[in-house]
């Protein structure tokens, strides 16, 4: 299974000019993950705050820790950072 993150480091909504907050799109199509990647794609809307590591930690609660830890080592401040991670399928 693979989910594309986005990390906004930028000082604006990407999604601000269609009145959105977030991508409202699910990327993977299924209700049991519907919660979770639509938390993910918080990360990609508005902007991450100074205190990002905080934020971000905040935001995925319930992720795994080796996933946060590789969302804040990706993050950079001042840009929008796009990746994808691949998970094993269930």
């Amino acid at each position: 299974m693979k989910i594309r993150v986005e990390l906004n480091g930028t000082q604006e909504n990407l999604y601000g000019k269609l009145g959105l907050t977030q991508n409202p799109f699910d990327q993977l199509g299924k209700g049991e993950y519907a919660d979770h990647i639509l938390t993910l794609q918080s990360l990609g809307g508005v902007p991450i705050p100074k205190d990002f590591e905080v934020y971000i930690r905040t935001v995925l609660v319930g992720w795994s820790e080796e996933f946060i830890d590789l969302c804040i080592s990706q993050y950079q401040p001042g840009q929008l950072v796009k990746f994808v991670v691949e998970f094993p399928t269930p």
